[in-house]
């Protein structure tokens, strides 16, 4: 008896649902030479348009979406983003090059910039946000009060803050980290450039950087008057 089309298909999919076939199939997509047929199959062009227009059809992202927001697979997500290998290895990810490039492109697109912005500012209206805020204000004090007394203790032997020029020492507002041959001409030295010292740091990512590097040498602590007199004039007026 010859067997229709229809029976055809209907047999060899009741084969494929026999624990025998599904365990030959396991056992054959483990192998080396099937994931590397694989990896090759997945890069080609035509497979990845596939995969993508796949990907997009409506009924596969709302049933991925609903695979997400199932309470076992948000807890199994939560409990591996805990490991301490995974947190590592989320680390060591995020300071490669290619990932920083690509987090800065991605910053740099309006629709992102305008998004972030609008959640800082809806953060900010928190508690939470509130307090982060508060906090992050006295961690940068106590960052800052740090570097100028280790530069001051280093160039003025002094134990409080103080202007390496005039002595200056009333107020820590009056303060500033000064850049000895200029801010930009740092970026040629090799030392500091080395350890990742970069003309572009903003105050807050300067004294951090001089923090984690053992405040290395090139800066000094000078006051307001006596900074603004060196940048204007190439030196302050009490070293004549």
């Amino acid at each position: 008896m010859v067997q229709t089309d229809e029976e055809r298909k209907a047999k060899n999919k009741a084969h494929k649902q026999t624990p025998a076939y599904k365990a030959m199939e396991k056992a054959r997509k483990q192998t080396p030479e099937y994931k590397e047929r694989e990896r090759k199959n997945r890069t080609k062009p035509e497979r990845k348009a596939v995969d993508k227009a796949n990907r997009d059809r409506p009924e596969n992202k709302a049933k991925r979406k609903e695979e997400r927001d199932r309470p076992e697979n948000k807890a199994t997500k939560k409990s591996n983003r805990l490991k301490p290998e995974t947190i590592e290895k989320e680390k060591t990810r995020k300071k490669t090059p290619a990932y920083r490039a690509q987090e800065n492109a991605r910053r740099q697109i309006p629709e992102n910039k305008s998004k972030a912005k609008l959640k800082r500012k809806q953060l900010e209206l928190t508690p939470k946000g509130k307090a982060k805020i508060e906090a992050s204000k006295i961690f940068y004090a106590l960052e800052r009060l740090n570097v100028l007394l280790g530069y001051s203790k280093r160039h003025s032997n002094s134990d409080v803050p103080c202007c390496r020029c005039c002595g200056e020492n009333s107020f820590v507002e009056f303060l500033d980290i000064d850049h000895i041959i200029g801010k930009k001409q740092m970026d040629s030295v090799p030392e500091l450039v080395k350890i990742g010292y970069s003309s572009k740091f903003k105050i807050k990512k300067l004294i951090t950087w001089i923090t984690e590097n053992d405040f290395p040498e090139g800066f000094q602590i000078l006051c307001k008057n006596c900074n603004g007199a060196k940048g204007v004039y190439g030196k302050c007026p009490h070293e004549k």
